[in-house]
């Protein structure tokens, strides 16, 4: 006999139906196959359809199969309340189980077995109460869908709705965790398996934990309005009343303080410049204090300053135009007035980016001013270290004293002094008004590749081709601390801002933070694959940021502390944010105001 079209789908989804283990009562039948219905019976289905109310105004449709999701979601709201501030985290506690068993439940209606007794054996430790135990023996002798639709205990525990009696500032404070693109599931759940019923705040008594400092000021300020015209209070009772309320609301305050500090560090925002075609050979980067300017040092010995606001250069004409020489021949077609201005039309040609021109090989490095993007200073291959003028866009001072490369310069935070380090194994002390170097740092024994000043400007740490890094005092030019564990040369410093840590990282791809009290390593992190070259602080000394060769940002917290110790080639659990480049080297790294990172690179 030929079969129907209508018998071969409906024979398709029943062997599809028992592959998903769903119950022969569950299958559909020819009735409700039926395509045609009269009116009144249509608008009665559709009425009953749509009698929903605010509380489940979100699409109410079962979990998808995604088991992972569910257990991410699950786990992200377990630690959300059990680091929720105080009186938060006992209000909402309740919420976890019933978000716990039928999250349970759907996994199993929805055919995943397996993933359903690992999510149960992994999270039910937490619940420990007898009724609870009780349900949780019979959630574990289910193993299908037909288990759950035949179980009378588990029909009546989804027929009915768990109450939560909670505040509206406790279930504020739960829906904004839930809102979140990542709490889909769990607030699919919460909509659907939980009534929520809003309580009234006591208005008499600090209302379940909050903390109304608006009351303790004006008890202060009518006490203190009272003492200034003379009134006396003698109601003792009454002060020692107010004083035991206004204790414990300090001691809540503290407690929500340290709560806040022991959260873990937001990530911050970052700004990336990235450098195309680079073909002069672009060798370092910065960004001027104000985060106006972006200067780059090239390989043919140049130096090229970029505005990063909608503006352009306008250059003064400096007093003698050191780029020629100036003969009596020139005198006589022109005066001496005509031949200034010629030159400042000549200038001012060319203003979308300031090249500085004066170093006669490789410049390595430059810097602007700590206070001020008025002056850069650079260093070079020609042994020099200079001085640039922004205004008029020339070289003001050349300072003079290494015999061998110059690699770095680092301007001290208060523009007092600046240091230098060479391939001669040394590092120098300058001052800006002196052409020769004012002390000299000698103990490495190779190149000394980077240096960097602490924030009293009055130590300096230099890293060394030797695998070390010294720490320096200014005024008698000893060696302070001397820091030994890295396995290469060292390419970049970082000191913190409060001035008790010192960051170090180069060849060997990890990173050290130093005591500077103590000269100890606190931490040693591990995460890049290549060469790192920038480091930078934050301004809460807590969160550290590094890049290198292997184009990517790491975000690392400084703070947190572990015990564990870690094999070869583990990353470490410090690491809170890694941020991959496209294919750009990153060279540069430093904070801004408003936890923004600035970073520059340049094209790999």
């Amino acid at each position: 006999m030929k079969r129907s079209k209508t018998d071969h789908i409906r024979s398709t989804i029943s062997r599809y139906m028992k592959r998903r283990q769903f119950h022969e009562s569950e299958m559909p039948s020819k009735r409700d196959g039926k395509k045609v219905q009269d009116i009144p019976t249509m608008s009665v289905q559709k009425r009953m359809k749509l009698q929903t109310n605010l509380e489940n105004t979100l699409s109410l449709s079962s979990i998808s199969g995604d088991t992972t999701a569910c257990d991410q979601q699950y786990t992200k709201l377990k630690m959300f309340i059990s680091g929720a501030i105080k009186p938060y985290d006992a209000l909402l506690q309740p919420v976890l189980y019933p978000i716990f068993v039928h999250i349970y439940l759907e996994m199993l209606c929805n055919g995943h077995r397996v993933p359903a007794h690992k999510f149960l054996e992994r999270h039910s430790d937490t619940f420990q109460e007898q009724s609870q135990r009780q349900l949780l023996h019979i959630l574990r002798e289910m193993e299908s869908k037909a288990d759950v639709v035949s179980s009378r205990e588990i029909s009546k525990y989804r027929e009915h709705k768990f109450v939560l009696n909670i505040t509206q500032a406790a279930l504020d404070y739960i829906m904004r965790h839930l809102k979140l693109k990542t709490s889909m599931i769990v607030l699919q759940l919460f909509n659907k398996h939980i009534q929520v019923n809003v309580q009234d705040d006591d208005e008499s008594h600090t209302p379940n934990g909050k903390i109304e400092l608006s009351r303790v000021v004006m008890d202060k300020e009518e006490f203190s309005v009272k003492q200034e015209i003379g009134c006396e209070i003698k109601k003792e009772a009454a002060g020692e009343e107010r004083g035991s309320q206004e204790q414990s609301l300090l001691e809540k305050l503290e407690a929500a303080i340290k709560a806040v500090e022991a959260m873990p560090p937001s990530l911050p925002s970052i700004c990336f410049y990235s450098f195309l075609n680079t073909y002069q050979g672009l060798t370092s980067t910065t960004i001027s204090p104000d985060r106006t300017r972006l200067a780059g040092t090239f390989e043919d010995s140049t130096i090229n300053v970029w505005s990063l606001e909608p503006d352009v250069f306008s250059p003064e004409p400096p007093d003698v135009d050191i780029s020629r020489i100036a003969l009596a021949s020139d005198f006589i077609h022109s005066t001496e007035q005509e031949l200034k201005e010629k030159m400042l039309t000549r200038i001012n040609t060319s203003t979308e980016v300031a090249k500085l021109v004066g170093h006669r090989s490789n410049v390595f490095k430059a810097q602007f001013l700590s206070h001020s993007n008025q002056y850069v200073l650079s260093c070079s291959a020609d042994r020099t270290v200079r001085l640039w003028d922004m205004k008029t866009q020339s070289n003001t001072v050349i300072y003079q004293g290494h015999n061998w490369p110059v690699w770095d310069c680092c301007i001290s935070p208060s523009d007092s002094w600046f240091a230098s380090c060479c391939h001669d194994t040394t590092a120098k002390l300058w001052s800006f008004d002196r052409t020769y170097p004012l002390r000299s740092f000698v103990g490495h024994t190779f190149d000394v590749d980077c240096v960097e000043f602490h924030p009293n400007s009055s130590y300096l740490a230099t890293g060394s081709g030797d695998k070390t890094v010294r720490f320096w005092n200014i005024n008698d030019g000893r060696t302070v601390r001397l820091f030994q564990s890295h396995r290469g040369s060292i390419l970049s410093l970082a000191f913190s801002p409060d001035g008790k840590l010192l960051a170090s990282a180069g060849e060997d791809r990890r990173i050290r933070v130093w005591d500077l009290g103590s000269g100890q390593v606190l931490k040693e992190l591990r995460g890049h694959s290549d060469l790192v070259y920038s480091l930078a602080f934050d301004e809460s000394s807590a969160v550290l940021a590094s890049g290198g060769a292997d184009c990517c940002v790491r975000i690392w917290d400084v703070k947190k502390s572990h015990d564990a110790p870690l094999r070869e080639g583990e990353s470490s659990p410090d690491l809170i944010g890694a941020f991959p480049t496209k294919s750009a080297l990153v060279s540069y790294l430093k904070f801004a105001p408003f936890n923004v990172l600035m970073a520059t690179g340049t094209s790999s």
